[in-house]
């Protein structure tokens, strides 16, 4: 288009996406946004005619787009209104990967000795730094982009009391950018809409640093002197199964801490040492299905086990199940039972034949079954990862195994892993008195200084780790090993540490006072750094991976193919994950790469747009022609209940979770089938007025569960 050259950058960029961008409410999201007004009071009652102003007025539009575009910004605008002609530009609206106060900050001093080269004898500016709402408004034919909230406000009041020829910002862009630029306090002022009196900030100069070349980090795996007893005990567990005593351990911790590292560093130990590793990971949307967390477990146990016989290689569990029967390791009861934990190995009519089974008979005879085949993959360690609960089902299960593997599979450790204490039923509570309990707690800061030297390579006892730089670090990363590596390998690709031969240290340094890349301030905000690598994404994936971040953690394609009518979501999906390695996928299960960037992804829409997605992607399950009951089954309409739930569509979710209680119930799982049923009461209660039948029917379906149960 021969306009594109003369739009600015976020104007462009939406414009260059046309047709694809089909989702544009999405891309609208509070957001830390930094806002520099520049008042051209020389240029506030132009005349049209004047053409020595005119060229005046050009010259300076195009030197102040060109010092934003080189810091890291977008022009909102360039308004002539009450306050006269007025620039503005916004930093952190559109990339996540800058600090928009720093960055804000030098473009401010650029400027302001960018109109002194142009002989403005009149101008003054205003820099503010806060959350805004950042997106589209207006109807489709005549919509814009704004950046609207409090802090735009503050930043126009601060240009307004700015001496003249000089520039004041708000004590949040001081208090984020000190460490980088030497500022000087102004006398006390008041603005409108701000309550007292308050002291503003003048920026002076950049401080500048020496530069030098350093490696990259080599993320170690390191003991720390908090992990050193976590690490113990989980080898003690190890060593006891290998001594013919089952062992289940509990590793608990906040996200981000470690978990999975030092359980993975343990599993490779005792993978070397003969052991064969099944691993498993849940979220918080698989408590209510029984025997979740150990479909993964068993389908895999199955086809490793008809593997160490079979001549071609087996890499389906439905074929796995059928040649087990086939060489007796198996029988068709077996088989029923397996297929209460993986649904594709047994159909309805097989499942009818544990019709009137006790839940604690029914679990002994799944056990017995189990053992069948993990006796033949000892040494074992299962490792059962995720941060949602596991289900009562599945802790009876559990605790039986653990009963009878010490007289039918004595090689067997068990390694369950949340972030809280698990939360054990009564029936299993015998796992807790005899399970290895191991904690992780965020590292200290004299665990970040070692971690630090690891990370840069530092074995020379003599060169230490600068105060600054650890205390940045520190900062940022709260104690996790993984945000630790984020910050040191984020600031190393900006250059941004040196070894001070003098000193003998590791420091923060600044770039070059000329040099236009001004990401010299590592970002307070985590998800600024995690989110980096997908700033070059265009607005379609970014919809895909916010649509991903409120389905969960994981999910299943076969699911989710329904949203590939009206939104091509899996071959963005896919795409996403093949060119941008922001999911792996297993089968028809893909999962976030990292949970810190899904967490990250996730924080970026507010309340009111997550609720327009799970309306949307109950839109496209309602239209779609697919039968339902064909995909997943009672998986699908569980999901299907928790999306009308998130999306307030109280009838919606009664209806699903009823039918997925049924499903369960006709499959005989009265444990998953009473959860079912609880969730339809509780959202029939918000439904609207239904007869009295109709509010009986839940109460009475549970009742017969729970009597089952007893």
């Amino acid at each position: 288009m021969p306009f594109m050259a003369y739009l600015g950058t976020l104007a462009a960029r939406r414009l260059d996406q046309g047709a694809h961008n089909a989702m544009t409410i999405l891309l609208n999201e509070l957001r830390p946004v930094a806002i520099v007004f520049a008042g051209l009071h020389d240029l506030d009652d132009i005349d049209p005619r004047d053409t020595a102003l005119l060229e005046l007025m050009n010259d300076a539009f195009k030197m102040l787009s060109r010092i934003t575009h080189a810091c890291n910004g977008a022009v909102r605008d360039m308004l002539f209104d009450d306050k006269g002609c007025v620039f503005i530009s916004v930093f952190g609206a559109h990339t996540h990967e800058v600090n928009p106060c720093f960055d804000a900050t030098v473009s401010a001093m650029r400027m302001e000795s960018a109109l002194r080269d142009l002989n403005f004898e009149r101008f003054s500016l205003g820099v503010s730094y806060g959350e805004c709402f950042c997106g589209e408004v207006g109807p489709s034919i005549r919509s814009d982009y704004v950046v609207m909230g409090p802090e735009v406000n503050m930043a126009a009041r601060l240009m307004g009391k700015a001496p003249n020829r000089s520039t004041l910002v708000s004590k949040r862009i001081f208090t984020h950018s000190k460490k980088f630029v030497h500022f000087h306090k102004s006398e006390e002022i008041q603005v409108k809409g701000k309550d007292g009196f308050f002291h503003a900030y003048i920026p002076q100069e950049r401080i500048d640093r020496q530069s030098v070349e350093i490696s990259e980090p080599s993320q170690p795996f390191v003991i720390m002197p908090s992990r050193q007893d976590a690490m113990d005990r989980l080898v003690e567990a190890k060593q006891r199964a290998m001594s013919d005593r089952p062992t289940i351990a509990f590793v608990s911790g906040g996200p981000f801490l470690g978990k999975s590292r030092l359980i993975n560093e343990v599993a490779s130990s005792a993978s070397e040492e003969g052991f064969r590793i099944l691993k498993s990971f849940r979220t918080s949307l698989d408590s209510f299905t029984s025997f979740f967390p150990l479909r993964q477990i068993v389908s895999a146990a199955m086809i490793a086990c008809a593997n160490m016989t079979s001549r071609a290689p087996i890499d389906d569990e439905i074929v796995a199940a059928k040649y087990l029967v086939d060489q007796n390791i198996f029988n068709k009861t077996d088989k029923v039972n397996m297929g209460s934990i993986v649904p594709t190995v047994a159909d309805a009519q097989l499942l009818s034949l544990l019709s009137g089974m006790n839940p604690k008979a029914r679990t002994k005879s799944i056990v017995d079954s189990l053992i069948k085949i993990l006796k033949f993959l000892q040494p074992l360690m299962v490792i059962l990862e995720g941060d949602g609960d596991i289900d009562p089902s599945s802790w009876s299960l559990l605790a039986e195994l653990l009963y009878r593997a010490g007289r039918e599979c004595p090689k067997i450790l068990i390694v369950v892993s949340s972030r809280d204490s698990p939360t054990i039923t009564s029936a299993a509570s015998n796992l807790r008195k005899n399970a290895k309990q191991i904690k992780l707690m965020p590292f200290a800061k004299n665990e970040t200084e070692l971690y630090l030297r690891a990370l840069l390579g530092v074995k020379d006892e003599s060169v230490s780790i600068d105060g600054r730089l650890l205390d940045v670090v520190d900062d940022r990363a709260n104690g996790c090993p993984l945000f630790i590596e984020c910050v040191v390998r984020w600031a190393l690709e900006k250059s941004m540490i040196e070894y001070a031969d003098g000193s003998k240290k590791m420091s923060l340094k600044m770039l070059d006072k000329r040099s236009d890349d001004v990401t010299a301030a590592i970002p307070r905000e985590l998800s600024n750094i995690l989110l980096a690598p997908f700033n070059k994404l265009s607005p379609p994936l970014w919809d895909a991976l916010k649509i991903a971040s409120c389905i969960g953690y994981s999910f299943d394609a076969d699911l989710y193919s329904t949203l590939n009518q009206g939104l091509d979501f899996m071959p963005k999906i896919e795409e996403l994950s093949e060119k941008h390695g922001c999911f792996e996928k297993c089968g028809s299960q893909f999962r976030w790469k990292q949970q810190a960037v899904y967490e990250a992804v996730k924080s970026l829409l507010m309340v009111n747009q997550r609720q327009k997605i799970h309306k949307m992607i109950v839109r496209a399950f309602e239209q779609s022609k697919i039968n339902v009951d064909a995909i997943k089954g009672g998986d699908f309409h569980r999901l299907l209940g928790r999306h009308c739930a998130l999306a307030e569509d109280w009838t919606g979710a009664f209806e699903e979770y009823m039918k997925a209680g049924d499903r369960a119930k006709a499959t005989f799982n009265f444990n998953e089938a009473s959860k079912m049923y609880e969730e339809a009461i509780d959202f029939q209660a918000r439904a609207k007025q239904q007869s009295f039948r109709s509010r009986m029917v839940p109460t009475i379906n549970l009742g017969t569960c729970l009597r089952e149960l007893a």
